[in-house]
């Protein structure tokens, strides 16, 4: 299949990171997880309000230097800014690849916490606390995908691969 740019979404506890995962073995594509980027700038010292907009930039830069070289990118962000958005659309506009979106959406509370309880955290995940707070994704006008993430993983993985063009295996 041809090179895209999936663009993952979804509150924190959503089953977004292990979903781009696994979508990304399943496609030979590379997922980046905007979170890495994030802990990786605070680990060297970045402050908080710098680290975050710095893991945006780089997010990016490396999402485009992989799309230049024809390699498929699973980018791993819960899109709650417009910017997210636009970027990724744009970015796959001027690469001349097909630009996806998938949220990931988990309505089960206590599964939410129970995911962000049990999860290897970084520095820069949010924990249980933040489990009541009204996140919103910035999703795209057209049709895109959500998944009900309490649904077997494998349902989820074929849900998603079939959205993007590809067969079950």
């Amino acid at each position: 299949m041809a090179t895209f740019l999936l663009q993952m979404a979804g509150q924190p506890g959503s089953g977004k990171s292990t979903l781009a995962r696994l979508i990304a073995h399943s496609t030979d594509a590379i997922a980046l997880d905007k979170d890495v980027i994030k802990t990786a700038a605070l680990d060297a010292g970045a402050a908080e309000p710098l680290a975050g907009p710095l893991a945006y930039e780089v997010f990016f830069a490396l999402c485009d230097s992989l799309l230049g070289q024809g390699v498929s990118v699973v980018l791993d962000s819960p899109s709650f800014w417009e910017s997210i958005l636009v970027k990724g659309s744009t970015m796959a506009a001027e690469r001349i690849v097909p630009y996806f979106f998938i949220e990931c959406v988990c309505n089960d509370q206590d599964e939410r916490a129970s995911r962000l309880r049990d999860r290897v955290r970084m520095r820069s995940n949010p924990g249980v606390e933040i489990i009541d707070q009204p996140w919103e994704t910035i999703a795209p006008s057209g049709a895109y995908l959500r998944i009900d993430t309490t649904q077997p993983i494998e349902r989820c993985l074929a849900l998603a691969l079939e959205y993007l063009g590809y067969a079950a295996n």
